[in-house]
């Protein structure tokens, strides 16, 4: 475990990624849910070279001087938040995916960061629909979710992404690192996590599993129900640390 440094005011740099067209709806969202965090101080948004919407689609937004856009071509997303790390002044960074929101109290990830003395929190989420409306919760009890990272900098450049992988590129990084840092859950609600209809052909088990809770719990009345049912797993299964799921892999050494 590094060393805690004294906290003395914002000292996060939140890195947002938003390299394809897809994202450009929710954009906004994203980047304002990230400059209301008050423990931010840089805010990084990483777009694809040829990008001729960013500036009309933030509008005023680009004129908070935390911000900094930079233009990348497109690569994996591994690739692109190491490039992203070359940019970074801060001694903390947080990701955000460009169609996902953070929660309002955002800044309470930091300072548990400092009461448990980690190089690493993550927190918990809610699973919304393409239009940003919260439909569950979910259990996150193996991982979090990449946008909720809350990371020291010096971990990130000694364990940099595999830039090689086109996706769960997030879980190589996890198993990888498992016996080197230490990483703790911060058991609140600090992220909203989009689950655009598109993830139901994901290639991923875990994205197609999001996507069908959330189509189920659009439907009137049975809607009700998935929220209210996973908001009770949910409490009655969270817990300050990640389990180590019984089907993954022997652990890295």
């Amino acid at each position: 475990m590094l060393k805690e440094q004294e906290y003395k005011g914002p000292d996060v740099t939140a890195v947002i990624i938003a390299m394809t067209d897809a994202e450009q709806p929710f954009v906004p969202d994203a980047v304002r849910s990230v400059f209301s965090t008050a423990c931010i101080a840089q805010v990084i948004l990483c777009i694809e070279t040829k990008n001729d919407w960013v500036d009309t689609t933030l509008g005023k937004l680009t004129t908070d001087p935390r911000l900094e856009i930079v233009r990348l071509p497109l690569a994996p997303p591994g690739a692109v938040r190491n490039t992203a790390l070359k940019h970074v002044r801060m001694s903390w960074i947080a990701y955000c995916d460009g169609d996902d929101v953070w929660r309002k109290d955002k800044s309470l990830q930091r300072h548990y960061a400092i009461a448990t003395r980690c190089d690493f929190v993550g927190a918990d989420h809610y699973l919304t629909d393409d239009d940003g409306r919260i439909r569950a919760f979910a259990l996150a009890r193996y991982m979090p979710m990449l946008s909720s990272w809350m990371v020291r900098t010096e971990v990130m450049k000694q364990y940099p992404f595999n830039e090689t992988m086109m996706t769960a590129e997030d879980g190589e990084w996890w198993f990888r690192t498992e016996s080197k840092i230490r990483k703790v859950r911060y058991s609140k609600m600090l992220l909203e996590y989009r689950v655009r209809s598109s993830s139901l052909s994901s290639v991923t088990p875990s994205k197609r599993r999001k996507a069908q809770i959330v189509a189920l719990a659009s439907k009137p009345v049975i809607g009700i129900f998935v929220y209210l049912f996973t908001g009770c797993l949910w409490l009655l299964t969270r817990k300050k640390e990640y389990m180590w799921h019984k089907g993954w892999a022997k652990r890295p050494g």
